[in-house]
């Protein structure tokens, strides 16, 4: 392939890793939002301790919200831990096939310069004569 066809397929590259990028990124973002909803749930009893006395069936229905609530986010978080595996399999591959393509590139722009400078030589006039 041509330097420019690398080029292209490049920018092509650019645009795969920048998606998976942004995929994986989404992914441990929301991980990370569950995991301070967990927390902040987890702390609701000390809270409303903290604020004052409930009554009891109050008390023991905010709790018993919190547990579900923690339980769901939990579940999502399962369900995540999945999707970031894959989708950081996907970033590396992609960032591997990026590399990989800047490295050919590279090679191709080399060799394209080699084969000028060779072709300069061979069509330069033999020394001692002048051009003309």
């Amino acid at each position: 392939m041509t330097p420019a066809a690398l080029r292209a397929l490049t920018h092509l590259m650019d645009a795969r890793k920048a998606r998976d990028l942004a995929r994986l990124d989404r992914l441990l973002t929301e991980d990370r939002r569950l995991v301070e909803e967990i927390a902040t749930l987890a702390a609701t009893g000390s809270r409303d301790l903290a604020e004052g006395p409930l009554p009891l069936a109050e008390q023991g229905r905010r709790l018993a919200w919190s547990a579900a609530r923690i339980r769901a986010a939990e579940r999502r978080r399962r369900q995540l831990a999945a999707e970031i595996h894959i989708a950081r399999a996907e970033a590396v591959q992609s960032l591997g096939k990026h590399k990989a393509l800047e490295h050919l590139t590279d090679r191709a722009d080399r060799a394209a310069a080699h084969q000028r400078e060779a072709r300069a030589e061979r069509e330069a006039p033999p020394p001692g004569r002048q051009p003309g």
